[in-house]
Protein backbone atom coordinates (compact mmCIF):
# COMPACT_ATOMS: atom_id res chain seq x y z
CA UNK A 1 0.00 0.00 0.00
CA UNK A 2 1.46 3.35 -1.06
CA UNK A 3 1.84 6.01 1.63
CA UNK A 4 1.88 9.80 1.21
CA UNK A 5 2.02 12.85 3.45
CA UNK A 6 -1.26 14.10 1.97
CA UNK A 7 -4.02 12.65 -0.18
CA UNK A 8 -6.36 15.09 -1.92
CA UNK A 9 -9.63 13.61 -3.16
CA UNK A 10 -11.01 15.59 -6.09
CA UNK A 11 -9.55 17.23 -9.17
CA UNK A 12 -11.67 20.35 -9.47
CA UNK A 13 -10.29 23.81 -8.82
CA UNK A 14 -10.19 23.31 -5.02
CA UNK A 15 -8.38 19.98 -5.21
CA UNK A 16 -6.04 21.13 -7.96
CA UNK A 17 -5.07 24.34 -6.13
CA UNK A 18 -4.62 22.67 -2.75
CA UNK A 19 -2.53 19.78 -4.08
CA UNK A 20 -0.27 22.26 -5.90
CA UNK A 21 0.27 24.35 -2.77
CA UNK A 22 1.06 21.24 -0.69
CA UNK A 23 3.51 19.86 -3.26
CA UNK A 24 5.28 23.22 -3.30
CA UNK A 25 6.06 22.66 0.38
CA UNK A 26 8.09 19.54 -0.47
CA UNK A 27 5.40 17.19 0.82
CA UNK A 28 4.53 13.92 -0.91
CA UNK A 29 1.04 14.43 -2.32
CA UNK A 30 -1.39 12.16 -4.16
CA UNK A 31 -4.39 13.67 -5.95
CA UNK A 32 -7.24 11.33 -6.82
CA UNK A 33 -9.81 12.11 -9.53
CA UNK A 34 -12.44 9.69 -10.74
CA UNK A 35 -12.52 10.86 -14.38
CA UNK A 36 -9.65 11.52 -16.78
CA UNK A 37 -11.87 14.14 -18.43
CA UNK A 38 -13.65 15.57 -15.35
CA UNK A 39 -17.40 16.13 -15.40
CA UNK A 40 -17.40 18.14 -12.18
CA UNK A 41 -18.69 21.52 -11.07
CA UNK A 42 -15.47 23.23 -12.14
CA UNK A 43 -15.93 21.90 -15.67
CA UNK A 44 -19.34 23.57 -15.93
CA UNK A 45 -18.55 26.75 -14.01
CA UNK A 46 -18.08 30.18 -15.59
CA UNK A 47 -14.76 30.85 -13.84
CA UNK A 48 -15.87 33.96 -12.01
CA UNK A 49 -13.75 35.61 -9.31
CA UNK A 50 -16.06 37.85 -7.27
CA UNK A 51 -13.31 39.69 -5.42
CA UNK A 52 -15.67 42.58 -4.73
CA UNK A 53 -18.12 40.48 -2.72
CA UNK A 54 -16.53 40.09 0.72
CA UNK A 55 -18.90 40.91 3.58
CA UNK A 56 -16.80 40.14 6.68
CA UNK A 57 -13.16 40.85 7.56
CA UNK A 58 -12.27 37.24 6.73
CA UNK A 59 -14.08 37.04 3.38
CA UNK A 60 -12.77 40.47 2.38
CA UNK A 61 -9.25 39.30 3.15
CA UNK A 62 -9.80 36.11 1.14
CA UNK A 63 -11.22 38.08 -1.79
CA UNK A 64 -8.29 40.50 -1.81
CA UNK A 65 -5.65 37.78 -1.50
CA UNK A 66 -7.44 35.70 -4.14
CA UNK A 67 -7.49 38.39 -6.81
CA UNK A 68 -3.84 39.23 -6.13
CA UNK A 69 -2.95 35.57 -6.65
CA UNK A 70 -4.91 35.33 -9.90
CA UNK A 71 -3.36 38.48 -11.34
CA UNK A 72 0.03 36.75 -11.21
CA UNK A 73 -0.95 33.08 -11.41
CA UNK A 74 -0.32 32.50 -15.12
CA UNK A 75 3.30 33.57 -14.62
CA UNK A 76 3.67 31.50 -11.45
CA UNK A 77 2.28 28.34 -13.06
CA UNK A 78 3.96 29.03 -16.41
CA UNK A 79 0.64 28.48 -18.18
CA UNK A 80 -2.12 30.83 -19.35
CA UNK A 81 -5.29 30.71 -17.23
CA UNK A 82 -6.97 33.37 -19.43
CA UNK A 83 -7.34 35.65 -16.42
CA UNK A 84 -9.05 38.96 -17.14
CA UNK A 85 -11.09 41.61 -15.39
CA UNK A 86 -14.33 42.73 -16.98
CA UNK A 87 -17.63 44.44 -16.23
CA UNK A 88 -20.17 42.33 -14.38
CA UNK A 89 -23.69 43.47 -15.21
CA UNK A 90 -26.56 42.49 -12.92
CA UNK A 91 -29.89 43.34 -14.57
CA UNK A 92 -32.86 44.15 -12.34
CA UNK A 93 -36.11 42.85 -13.78
CA UNK A 94 -39.13 45.00 -14.48
CA UNK A 95 -41.37 45.02 -11.42
CA UNK A 96 -38.50 45.13 -8.94
CA UNK A 97 -37.46 48.29 -7.11
CA UNK A 98 -33.90 49.17 -8.21
CA UNK A 99 -33.09 51.10 -5.02
CA UNK A 100 -34.17 48.19 -2.83
CA UNK A 101 -32.10 45.72 -4.85
CA UNK A 102 -29.08 48.05 -4.81
CA UNK A 103 -29.39 48.42 -1.03
CA UNK A 104 -29.06 44.64 -0.63
CA UNK A 105 -25.57 44.87 -2.17
CA UNK A 106 -24.25 47.69 0.03
CA UNK A 107 -22.63 45.34 2.51
CA UNK A 108 -20.09 44.09 -0.03
CA UNK A 109 -16.47 45.26 -0.02
CA UNK A 110 -17.04 47.01 -3.36
CA UNK A 111 -20.77 47.74 -3.72
CA UNK A 112 -21.93 47.61 -7.37
CA UNK A 113 -23.02 50.88 -8.95
CA UNK A 114 -26.65 51.36 -9.96
CA UNK A 115 -27.32 52.13 -13.63
CA UNK A 116 -30.60 53.10 -15.25
CA UNK A 117 -31.86 50.92 -18.09
CA UNK A 118 -30.44 53.15 -20.82
CA UNK A 119 -26.96 53.19 -19.27
CA UNK A 120 -27.10 49.42 -18.78
CA UNK A 121 -27.95 48.87 -22.45
CA UNK A 122 -25.14 51.20 -23.46
CA UNK A 123 -22.74 49.03 -21.45
CA UNK A 124 -24.25 45.83 -22.89
CA UNK A 125 -26.19 46.45 -26.14
CA UNK A 126 -27.58 42.89 -26.24
CA UNK A 127 -29.75 43.50 -23.18
CA UNK A 128 -33.51 43.71 -23.74
CA UNK A 129 -34.31 47.30 -22.75
CA UNK A 130 -38.00 46.50 -22.22
CA UNK A 131 -37.29 43.65 -19.79
CA UNK A 132 -35.19 45.53 -17.24
CA UNK A 133 -35.85 48.32 -14.78
CA UNK A 134 -32.16 49.02 -14.13
CA UNK A 135 -28.90 47.16 -13.52
CA UNK A 136 -25.96 47.00 -11.16
CA UNK A 137 -22.36 46.88 -12.35
CA UNK A 138 -18.96 46.16 -10.79
CA UNK A 139 -15.58 44.91 -12.00
CA UNK A 140 -15.23 41.13 -11.81
CA UNK A 141 -12.45 38.60 -12.33
CA UNK A 142 -12.64 35.68 -14.75
CA UNK A 143 -10.53 32.68 -15.74
CA UNK A 144 -10.98 29.62 -17.92
CA UNK A 145 -11.80 26.86 -15.38
CA UNK A 146 -10.40 24.10 -17.59
CA UNK A 147 -7.15 25.97 -18.26
CA UNK A 148 -6.81 26.90 -14.59
CA UNK A 149 -7.04 23.26 -13.46
CA UNK A 150 -4.72 22.18 -16.27
CA UNK A 151 -2.15 24.79 -15.23
CA UNK A 152 -2.35 23.77 -11.57
CA UNK A 153 -2.03 20.09 -12.51
CA UNK A 154 1.03 20.61 -14.69
CA UNK A 155 2.74 22.67 -11.98
CA UNK A 156 1.74 20.06 -9.37
CA UNK A 157 3.33 17.19 -11.25
CA UNK A 158 6.45 19.28 -11.95
CA UNK A 159 6.75 19.75 -8.19
CA UNK A 160 6.71 15.97 -7.69
CA UNK A 161 3.00 15.41 -7.09
CA UNK A 162 1.17 12.29 -8.25
CA UNK A 163 -2.20 12.15 -10.01
CA UNK A 164 -4.19 8.91 -10.14
CA UNK A 165 -7.47 8.38 -11.99
CA UNK A 166 -9.68 6.20 -9.81
CA UNK A 167 -13.05 6.47 -8.08
CA UNK A 168 -12.82 6.73 -4.29
CA UNK A 169 -15.18 4.29 -2.57
CA UNK A 170 -14.33 4.64 1.13
CA UNK A 171 -12.36 6.60 3.71
CA UNK A 172 -11.08 5.07 6.95
CA UNK A 173 -9.43 6.85 9.87
CA UNK A 174 -7.32 4.50 11.99
CA UNK A 175 -4.90 5.63 14.70
CA UNK A 176 -4.20 8.96 13.07
CA UNK A 177 -3.62 7.45 9.64
CA UNK A 178 -6.10 7.85 6.81
CA UNK A 179 -6.77 5.07 4.33
CA UNK A 180 -8.41 5.90 1.02
CA UNK A 181 -9.87 2.99 -0.91
CA UNK A 182 -10.48 3.31 -4.65
CA UNK A 183 -11.78 0.99 -7.34
CA UNK A 184 -8.14 0.23 -8.20
CA UNK A 185 -6.24 0.08 -4.90
CA UNK A 186 -5.86 1.64 -1.46
CA UNK A 187 -3.56 4.43 -0.26
CA UNK A 188 -2.61 5.77 3.16
CA UNK A 189 -1.62 9.22 4.37
CA UNK A 190 -1.21 11.18 7.56
CA UNK A 191 -3.65 13.74 6.13
CA UNK A 192 -6.64 13.30 3.81
CA UNK A 193 -8.55 16.22 2.31
CA UNK A 194 -11.88 15.75 0.53
CA UNK A 195 -12.49 18.29 -2.27
CA UNK A 196 -15.14 16.29 -4.08
CA UNK A 197 -17.90 18.87 -4.39
CA UNK A 198 -21.35 17.35 -4.17
CA UNK A 199 -19.83 13.93 -3.42
CA UNK A 200 -17.94 15.14 -0.34
CA UNK A 201 -20.79 14.54 2.12
CA UNK A 202 -21.35 10.91 1.08
CA UNK A 203 -17.61 10.16 1.03
CA UNK A 204 -17.10 11.59 4.51
CA UNK A 205 -19.99 9.50 5.79
CA UNK A 206 -17.97 6.38 4.97
CA UNK A 207 -15.54 7.59 7.66
CA UNK A 208 -18.44 8.37 10.05
CA UNK A 209 -17.95 12.10 9.56
CA UNK A 210 -21.09 14.19 9.11
CA UNK A 211 -20.77 17.72 7.73
CA UNK A 212 -23.39 20.27 6.57
CA UNK A 213 -22.13 20.15 2.99
CA UNK A 214 -24.80 20.76 0.34
CA UNK A 215 -24.86 22.08 -3.19
CA UNK A 216 -27.18 23.73 -5.66
CA UNK A 217 -27.16 23.39 -9.42
CA UNK A 218 -28.79 25.00 -12.40
CA UNK A 219 -29.63 23.80 -15.87
CA UNK A 220 -27.48 25.01 -18.72
CA UNK A 221 -27.16 24.59 -22.45
CA UNK A 222 -23.73 24.01 -23.97
CA UNK A 223 -23.52 25.07 -27.62
CA UNK A 224 -21.00 25.40 -30.36
CA UNK A 225 -19.45 28.91 -30.55
CA UNK A 226 -21.92 31.53 -31.78
CA UNK A 227 -21.42 34.86 -33.53
CA UNK A 228 -23.02 36.89 -30.73
CA UNK A 229 -20.49 38.35 -28.32
CA UNK A 230 -21.29 40.02 -25.03
CA UNK A 231 -19.20 42.97 -23.91
CA UNK A 232 -19.73 42.07 -20.26
CA UNK A 233 -20.60 39.19 -17.96
CA UNK A 234 -24.36 39.18 -17.33
CA UNK A 235 -26.03 37.60 -14.29
CA UNK A 236 -29.37 38.38 -12.60
CA UNK A 237 -29.24 40.81 -9.69
CA UNK A 238 -31.84 38.82 -7.77
CA UNK A 239 -31.44 35.08 -7.28
CA UNK A 240 -32.88 32.43 -4.97
CA UNK A 241 -29.63 30.46 -4.88
CA UNK A 242 -28.04 32.04 -1.80
CA UNK A 243 -31.22 31.78 0.27
CA UNK A 244 -31.61 28.14 -0.75
CA UNK A 245 -28.03 27.39 0.30
CA UNK A 246 -28.49 29.19 3.62
CA UNK A 247 -31.64 27.19 4.37
CA UNK A 248 -29.97 23.91 3.39
CA UNK A 249 -27.06 24.64 5.71
CA UNK A 250 -29.43 24.86 8.70
CA UNK A 251 -30.67 21.28 8.31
Amino acid sequence: MKTYDWIVVGGGVAGAALSYELANRTLSVLRLEQDAAPENATRYSYGGIAYWSGTTPLTRQLCQEGIEIHRNLSAELDSDTQFRELDLLLPIAQGSDPETVAASYRGFAVPPSLLDADAACELEPLLNREAIAAALTVRHGSVSPDLLVKAYTQAFTRAGGTVEIAQVTALVDSQGQGTVTTTAESYTAANVVVCAGSMSRSLLKTANVTVPCYFTHAELIETEPVALKLRSLVMPAETQRFQMEAEAGKS
